[in-house]
């Protein structure tokens, strides 16, 4: 798909978001 650097680094910005995302999810249940 596209160029290997362009994809790896959309994937990774994905994968970043996403886990942030969730990071902040749980830190906020922990805290309630």
């Amino acid at each position: 798909i596209g160029k290997e650097g362009r994809t790896a680094q959309s994937l990774r910005t994905i994968l970043g978001a996403v886990s942030t995302k969730l990071r902040k999810r749980s830190v906020l249940e922990i805290l309630e």
